[in-house]
């Protein structure tokens, strides 16, 4: 990263500063959108004791990166850093998002144009493994929380940097025992308001047992029970038993797209393999028709 030298001495008693603060920028570098990401990590550990310092350098910063017309800045403050959060807040920053990690400020700078960097998450992402075998899927009966009692198919939330199809393996693994491979996507929910914070989009994605020996161990922290429920008699476990919204209507289309005779017929060709973007490989999924 490139060292920035001293620009000036800030000697204004103005805000508490204390007279003689050098004015630099703070270090960083543009990024692609046109926007100054403030280097991360240890560097910012040096304006702990000097608050001053720190503040007058973000003043020196938001005042060169308007100079060259960059459109924002983004500084990451650790968790040992939040003392220089009020400064920021002081300053026009806004808090982006948090996590159990860092704090993220960012500030849009272009004077009389609305911000346009983006918001933070708005959907968390489910999975689930729908498996079939021998004209049978395996179900699973809920233990606890407001789903105790419900059936459905073994699934969870997608863990950062798995894909979709990685986390329904994960969890048909966690919750059932069972060593499966995805190989097409069958059903898909979106739910813009699922709770007080996020949206939710929740995936069904098909299964095969890797192996037909296995036998189902379930996870009994979190599961009461299982069934392989034969497909034509599904209709009538609907009927006798428990789901919730969405897994009801999971199961109505596994009824309707069976008695349609189409059972089994491949949806979408998945391609999993990786791909190189922005210079470096990536993990990479696409549901293609499969035509």
């Amino acid at each position: 990263m490139k060292k920035l030298v001293p620009l000036a001495l800030f000697t204004s008693y103005n805000k508490g500063f204390i007279k003689n603060v050098k004015l630099q920028i703070l270090n960083g570098a543009q990024d692609d959108y046109q926007c100054f990401q403030v280097e991360k990590g240890h560097y910012l550990n040096q304006f702990l004791n000097n608050i001053e310092q720190f503040t007058a350098n973000v003043i020196e910063t938001l005042k060169d990166c308007k100079s060259k017309q960059m459109k924002a800045i983004w500084i990451q403050l650790d968790q040992t850093q939040l003392a220089l959060a009020e400064k920021l807040i002081e300053q026009g920053f806004q808090m982006h998002h948090c996590t159990e990690n860092y704090l993220l400020f960012s500030q849009w700078i272009i004077e009389n144009e609305k911000s346009r960097l983006p918001n933070y998450t708005t959907h968390s992402i489910g999975a689930g493994g729908l498996i079939v075998n021998n004209n049978q899927i395996l179900l699973v009966q809920e233990k606890n929380g407001k789903k105790e009692g419900l059936w459905g198919i073994p699934g969870g939330l997608v863990d950062d940097g798995e894909l979709v199809a990685e986390a329904a393996t994960r969890e048909v693994k966690e919750e059932t025992g069972l060593e499966v491979e995805p190989y097409d996507c069958f059903f898909f929910r979106d739910l813009p308001i699922a709770n007080d914070y996020q949206g939710d989009i929740y995936f069904v994605i098909f299964m095969r047992l890797k192996n037909q020996q296995q036998n189902v161990q379930i996870q009994e922290q979190e599961i009461k029970n299982y069934k392989w429920v034969e497909i034509n008699k599904l209709q009538e476990f609907l009927l006798q038993n428990k789901f919730g919204i969405t897994q009801q209507k999971l199961m109505e289309s596994i009824i309707q797209y069976s008695n349609s005779n189409r059972f089994g017929t491949q949806l979408f060709t998945m391609d999993m393999k990786p791909r190189v973007m922005y210079g470096k490989e990536k993990k990479y999924c696409l549901f293609k028709p499969n035509l």
